[in-house]
């Protein structure tokens, strides 16, 4: 069942993996392009100072909780028991239920193949967007899959991506520019993408597609401890680690005290 509640500024809808699956199917092929933002904590900090970002998760048709911090965020927004921190260690042993961008790609996949549509790789590092395409490819023999050329982001485009989408009509579009600019690019070029078709921002997806980056391991994924598993592979993150970790519950806290 879906459950859809305020997490900050943004609203963000909690489903099972399965009923995400269940409305990419209804969506696909349907009028008008469905966007998906896939959403974690440091999406929402970045929403509470830019206006542009904010508005294009709002008027996005789904956003769905990709960080477990979300998950964290809708149960002690919910709780009349849980201070901010014990909150945070009982987490540890709470059971989450996400839309991972790297298993959402898998099920859009299988999607794609049975809609003998393509699936399109838009943006990321060129090299892991193909050995991305060439990891899906062998999952799901059969599914078409394009990957974009080479390219700077531009709100506008360019031009020629947006036509090479246009005629290779895909069924789903995987952004990969990172936050906000693929979730801005998707509203801004949303009139000009081929009716039917479902645009998710998959941010970094590729890098672990591709295992340039390997997946946590499942007793981390487990712990809701991935965060630190990405610190260790990438120390330069620690900022947006600090974000996440650290300022996102700090706000999460103020708006309980609003909201009491």
């Amino acid at each position: 069942m879906a459950d859809r509640i305020a997490i900050g500024p943004v609203d963000c809808t909690f489903m099972q993996m399965t009923d995400f699956a269940a409305w990419c199917r209804q969506q696909c092929g349907r009028g008008g392009v469905h966007h998906v933002v896939t959403l974690n904590p440091e999406m929402v900090l970045l929403a509470e100072r830019d206006a542009a970002f904010r508005e294009a998760v709002r008027r996005a048709e789904l956003a769905v909780p990709d960080g477990a911090g979300i998950v964290w965020a809708r149960w002690y927004l919910r709780s009349p028991v849980w201070a901010l921190f014990p909150s945070l260690i009982a987490f540890l042993l709470q059971p989450v239920t996400r839309v991972q961008g790297v298993d959402a790609v898998f099920g859009l996949a299988d999607l794609c193949r049975s809609a003998g549509r393509p699936l399109y790789l838009l943006g990321g590092h060129t090299a892991a967007a193909a050995a991305a395409a060439d990891r899906i490819a062998q999952l799901f023999p059969g599914v078409k899959i394009h990957c974009s050329r080479a390219h700077e982001y531009t709100e506008d485009g360019p031009p020629d991506i947006v036509a090479d989408i246009r005629r290779t009509l895909p069924a789903v579009i995987l952004v990969a520019y990172g936050a906000p600019q693929q979730t801005v690019w998707i509203e801004r070029q949303r009139a000009s993408l081929p009716a039917g078709s479902i645009a998710v921002g998959v941010g970094g997806a590729f890098d672990i597609l591709s295992e340039r980056l390997p997946r946590a391991p499942k007793l981390l994924r487990l712990l809701n401890l991935e965060w630190l598993w990405r610190l260790y592979l990438e120390p330069r993150r620690l900022p947006r680690i600090w974000r996440a970790v650290v300022q996102f519950p700090l706000l999460m806290r103020g708006y309980k005290r609003r909201n009491r």
